[in-house]
């Protein structure tokens, strides 16, 4: 038996903290059943990656650019940094939104640029659809904050192994990977 972290737009920003916290302090909390190979029953899984400090990352894709995203719950918005985002500007995949006023980790509040980009892949063929992003200077790094994660909820993480699980991804991307 597996007990699944299920995590929507309702609840809020300190229970999911509270939650992801306890995993990477406790991770068989998180799974009674280690011979368990996927995180169902989720519709959809993309594989995740340990950085070596007890985070996870995903490999995603903005047009035709690929880039490792830190998985960050606290992160109200997917982040990018400017060495991805002038890789970006390049191919003409973005379209400026508006800025926002961000506190960044080190708790200085910093004016950010707000582009929105057509698709945002995570994994090899999960399509999560327009996605709006945070351009964040040189020294940031690329996070996949809430607002990606919620178009995909309800959501789930493994710990062993290492997997979001998501129910919804485009419909147009799920069929053209069954093909």
């Amino acid at each position: 038996m597996r007990l699944q972290i299920r995590i929507n737009s309702q609840i809020s920003r300190l229970s999911i903290f509270l939650v992801a916290g306890l995993s990477m302090l406790c991770p068989s909390l998180l799974l009674a059943d280690s011979d368990s190979t996927s995180v169902t029953p989720f519709e959809y899984e993309v594989p995740l990656k340990g950085t070596g400090a007890g985070s996870l990352s995903v490999t995603a894709q903005i047009g035709s650019v690929t880039g490792d995203f830190l998985v960050d719950t606290g992160a109200s918005m997917v982040t990018i940094e400017k060495d991805l985002f002038d890789e970006l500007r390049r191919i003409g995949s973005l379209l400026k939104v508006r800025s926002v006023a961000a506190r960044l980790a080190n708790g200085r509040v910093q004016a950010l640029d707000v582009y929105m980009v057509e698709h945002f892949f995570l994994g090899s063929d999960c399509d999560l659809g327009p996605i709006e992003v945070a351009v964040v200077p040189r020294g940031g790094r690329n996070l996949l904050g809430m607002n990606a994660l919620n178009q995909a909820a309800p959501f789930g993480f493994s710990i062993e192994p290492p997997a979001l699980g998501l129910s919804r991804c485009s419909s147009e991307t799920l069929v053209s990977s069954v093909q």
